[in-house]
């Protein structure tokens, strides 16, 4: 997800509108990249050193800003978590987008066209590290319920999606709660399926989206 982002000559000064619309203010794009910065050094403070290790010093010294950098944009290592957990709910969002059939093909009319996204999305291999770090940021939000409240929208979100797919209800439900626990298997290394099997997971998987069609 220089020392602060509070003052920057910059950042006052907005660019005027054009034609094609208002200009975006320097100071918002300054600000997000910033928060960008400081989860991209947690993330690499977790999987280095555990998430035991992460406090709002360590994020900072590892993103080269201030303690008060970072406290401007989370003024909490709470908040940092759930950053850090909005960022892999965002990333799988991402996949399901891409697995996403081109609007108005004859695929994107199907039932079951999100569903399969969301297998897909699953599916798709983890980037080296996201595993363990997905793992330790659970682990850590397990410990304070209010930081799974992303993840818990998140997924009431994916349910609700899937139910309006043309699917059986109940069908998607199980098939949402399959893909989660091969998820979390993944996660956590639950005897999680590898190679042809896995494959062959996967198909039984997309099997169920094409059970009514």
């Amino acid at each position: 997800m220089p020392a602060t982002t509070t003052t920057s000559p910059i950042a006052d000064t907005a660019s005027p509108a054009t034609s094609t619309g208002p200009a975006v203010r320097p100071a918002k794009r300054d600000s997000a990249a910033t928060k960008r910065r400081i989860v991209d050094a947690a993330e690499r403070v977790v999987l280095r050193d555990g998430v035991g290790h992460l406090t709002l010093e360590a994020a900072a010294t590892e993103a080269g800003l201030s303690k008060g950098g970072v406290l401007y944009h989370y003024p909490t290592r709470d908040a940092l978590v759930a950053a850090m957990v909005t960022r892999i709910i965002e990333q799988f969002e991402e996949d399901i987008d891409a697995f996403l059939p081109e609007p108005g093909s004859p695929e994107a009319n199907r039932p079951g066209a999100y569903a399969r996204a969301y297998v897909h999305a699953t599916l798709e291999p983890a980037a080296p590290g996201q595993e363990r770090l997905g793992a330790a940021l659970l682990a850590a939000a397990a410990a304070e319920p209010e930081l799974l409240v992303p993840l818990q929208k998140a997924a009431d979100g994916w349910q609700a999606r899937l139910e309006g797919d043309g699917l059986d209800i109940a069908l998607v439900t199980v098939l949402r709660m399959a893909c989660d626990g091969l998820w979390m298997c993944d996660l956590f290394g639950l005897a999680s399926p590898r190679g042809d099997l896995r494959a062959a997971v996967g198909a039984a998987f997309e099997q169920m989206t094409r059970a009514t069609t």
